[in-house]
């Protein structure tokens, strides 16, 4: 549109500039001007050639007019190489001195000097100037504008055509693609994702919005993982408590009534009393354990400690107790030389977890507990296996979350309280490390504890304490 109303406003200004009105002779006046504003211009020396080339311009562009240029030389006319005009008109303009305008019989003649030239302007309808002439050139521009202007209108509409097929297109239907998307998760779809194969803009947004769907999927089954895990924590809280509580009151109620009418009967009901209650404060130490070490709150005591060496001390003052209570332990396999950076004492007690574990549940009088330690990568690998009697495939997955038993030793609390792989799990995250379980092929559990080698980059950190 710029460049059509450009076009009409510049045909209309040179038409202005030519003076092209209404009102007789105005033409004639308004071409001297020009004549002489051109004829200042030449440069000099003047040719001849550059004045020829002034008069074709004029000419043309004043034919419409009967106004128009000639060039003498003297009398004698030089260009253009013939004049419509009768020669004693001529005449009478060549004689007369330096510039001079004169009109007779409807004629109008402008003499101009230009070096050893004479240029003489005619104008042969001076007195009958109608502009008809003007007026149908005015009346063709004006169509020339509105054609182009139409032109312009049905390239716009085309262009917006284009637009909306194929530009506006490509944006709109990511666009919708996305807010179906956002409605999918919004009505809890969390599983959805957006399948965008195109290769522009959109793909990093469609990309970074499957992204968020799976950390928000992640998150939620986290919380619901939190919640179900917190009703078991309640749960089994309850019943762990409850049993002893319900045989203490039993037998203090015993005693009270008179039931336990001999010592030795009241003996038995005290010791068991007591039993009960030693049972009440090992569930509470280990559930308050549990606790501090879940929200970090529990102090490590860093060191720098040769595994191998420590591993055969601790196996080697484990051996008898454990014989007595029908595990028998050997250390099949050892590192040397390689150092980790544990608390020995939580160290400790996540491996007598894992071999009470094993004592608890022991179906034999006597059962065996290999124990090798390794070095896998940057890891250390301990692994216990023994030769129990094992687990199900469905709950290897669940053996180390807080509280969890089989379903036939929850009604025996005496055979644990469902904590103690729940907090070799808290100590060997502390670490660093890692913990996982597997079934033996022949029969039995492996648990395999992962801790990082020490590596001595900051300095010496021994006996370092952390909170974290």
């Amino acid at each position: 549109m710029f460049v059509g109303m450009m076009f009409v406003v510049m045909e209309v200004t040179k038409t202005h500039d030519e003076k092209l009105f209404d009102g007789d002779g105005q033409p004639f006046y308004d071409s001297i001007k020009k004549i002489d504003q051109i004829i200042t211009n030449l440069p000099k020396p003047i040719e001849v050639e550059q004045i020829k080339a002034v008069v074709d311009e004029f000419n043309r562009k004043h034919s419409v007019m009967k106004v128009s240029l000639s060039i003498y030389e003297g009398e004698k006319l030089l260009y253009p190489s013939s004049s419509y005009l009768d020669s004693s008109i001529m005449n009478i303009a060549l004689a007369q001195n330096n510039n001079h305008t004169f009109s007779m019989d409807n004629i109008a003649i402008y003499r101009a000097n230009v070096g050893k030239y004479t240029i003489l302007l005619t104008d042969t309808n001076f007195n009958n100037h109608d502009n008809e002439n003007y007026k149908d050139y005015r009346t063709r521009i004006i169509n020339e504008g509105i054609i182009m202007f139409l032109f312009i209108i049905v390239i716009i509409l085309l262009t917006n055509r284009f637009l909306t097929k194929f530009v506006f297109k490509r944006i709109i239907t990511p666009i919708e693609t996305l807010v179906y998307g956002v409605h999918q998760i919004r009505d809890g779809n969390l599983e959805y994702n957006i399948e965008y194969t195109e290769n522009d803009e959109f793909a990093g947004v469609c990309s970074d919005f499957n992204e968020m769907a799976q950390r928000l999927s992640d998150s939620v089954k986290a919380r619901q993982k939190d919640e179900s895990n917190r009703k078991e924590l309640i749960a089994g809280i309850s019943h762990d408590l409850r049993t002893p509580l319900t045989s203490i009151k039993a037998y203090v109620e015993g005693l009270e009534m008179g039931v336990a009418s001999t010592p030795e009967t009241q003996k038995h009901y005290l010791d068991t009393i007591k039993s009960k209650s030693n049972d009440l404060e090992h569930i509470v130490n280990q559930l308050f354990l549990f606790s501090k070490l879940d929200i970090g709150e529990f102090p490590f005591y860093l060191e720098k400690v040769d595994i191998g060496k420590y591993l055969s001390e601790m196996i080697w003052n484990l051996t008898y107790e454990y014989e007595n209570k029908g595990l028998i332990i050997s250390l099949t396999e050892n590192v040397e030389n390689i150092c980790v950076n544990v608390d020995k004492v939580q160290l400790r007690n996540a491996l007598i977890n894992i071999l009470e574990n094993s004592v608890k549940y022991k179906e034999k009088s006597e059962v065996k507990m290999k124990i090798s330690c390794t070095k896998e990568n940057d890891y250390i690998k301990i692994r216990l296996e023994d030769n129990g009697p094992g687990v199900s495939s469905d709950a290897i997955e669940k053996l180390f979350d807080i509280f969890y038993r089989g379903d036939s030793s929850r009604s025996n609390p005496s055979k644990g309280s469902g904590l103690g792989l729940s907090i070799t799990t808290k100590i060997l995250e502390r670490l660093g490390g890692a913990i996982l379980a597997e079934n033996v092929t022949n029969g039995g559990l492996a648990i395999i504890m992962k801790l990082p080698i020490y590596k001595n980059v900051g300095g010496n950190i021994d006996g370092q304490s952390f909170n974290n």
